[in-house]
């Protein structure tokens, strides 16, 4: 009975370090790009030597300081982005992420969610989804995530900077 006890004991403890997040499964999927940026990585880049009185550099360097990381996922396997889309919406329903705007048009649907920050323009997290499966000459999907202390008016910069996949419908969700 002990060595059952000590045996249970031992597998609840030992479950939580084997746990993978959402988008760690997503990028172990099969036919998966994904891209990821660290906080090193992005901490490297502010640190190069730059010219800081020029105002869009200043507000470049301001941007990847706030940083911690950002993903991206895309595919154009319509069995890869059916898991894929599931995997992010259940992420965003698991952290509770607030609907900032969404999109149906033609064969895709795109939306944007946001875990709100200490202050009406900051937010902690912005994870986007991209969905075109319904699109059958080219279904594709394409999710991303970037984490930091944001502010969400710098998220279009970033993107254009890093040229990253769904660009355009960010620029046009934080137009001001």
């Amino acid at each position: 009975m002990k060595k059952l006890i000590f045996t249970l004991v031992l597998a609840v403890m030992a479950t939580p370090l084997f746990a993978q997040d959402a988008f760690e499964k997503m990028g172990s999927l099969k036919n998966i790009k994904e891209t990821v940026v660290t906080k090193d990585a992005f901490e490297l880049l502010a640190e190069m030597d730059m010219d800081i009185q020029d105002k869009n550099l200043k507000a470049g360097k301001d941007l990847l300081d706030s940083l911690k990381d950002a993903r991206f996922y895309t595919t154009s396997n319509p069995d890869s982005a059916k898991k894929m889309i599931s995997i992010a919406n259940a992420y965003v329903k698991s952290k509770g992420l607030v609907k900032l705007m969404s999109v149906k048009e033609d064969d895709q649907d795109f939306a944007f969610y946001v875990k709100k920050g200490n202050t009406p323009k900051k937010i902690q997290a912005l994870v986007m989804i991209i969905d075109e499966t319904m699109n059958t000459s080219n279904p594709e999907a394409i999710v991303m995530k970037i984490t930091g202390n944001i502010d969400l008016g710098q998220i279009s910069k970033l993107t254009k900077m890093m040229n990253v996949p769904g660009q355009k419908q960010i620029e046009e969700a934080t137009q001001e």
